[in-house]
């Protein structure tokens, strides 16, 4: 398989050393107003954190495009959910192309928790941060024993 240079040259920039301590500030903040509007499913606020292109690969493997992740934050589709714990945050930047990555935890109904490793990817463009893609892994419970 031919990977495209699109996506080889970003990835590529990514492994270089670490970029200034204002623009990690800056794509947290997208982050965390990203998490922040779907957590009270705003779509008006989770759409200006996300490029025209995003595209999200949800815990259960499904691709789904911008507009499907707008439609399923929909007030109208609002139900309660557990509270959440974000750590483990890494950002890596290059240029005009950013990655997050970062454990969330949920806390489930008889003390059980459950994380996730959530990967994003942040372009700027126009001097603006905008979100491109997320992809969340569920992580395996540990084994007891």
């Amino acid at each position: 398989m031919r990977i495209p240079s699109s996506i080889v040259a970003p990835v590529a920039l990514l492994a270089a050393a670490s970029p200034a301590p204002a623009q990690d500030a800056a794509i947290l903040a997208l982050v965390d107003r990203f998490e922040a509007a779907r957590l009270r499913f705003d779509p008006v606020a989770l759409a200006a954190t996300l490029a025209p292109d995003y595209e999200e690969i949800s815990p259960v493997g499904t691709v789904d495009p911008r507009a499907a992740v707008l439609g399923f934050y929909a007030p109208a589709a609002r139900r309660p959910g557990p509270a959440m714990t974000a750590d483990e945050t890494v950002v890596r930047a290059r240029g005009d192309t950013a990655l997050v990555t970062r454990r969330q935890s949920i806390a489930l109904p008889g003390g059980t928790t459950r994380s996730i490793r959530v990967r994003y990817v942040a372009r700027r463009h126009g001097g603006r941060w905008q979100l491109v893609s997320a992809q969340y892994t569920p992580i395996p419970p540990a084994r007891a024993g």
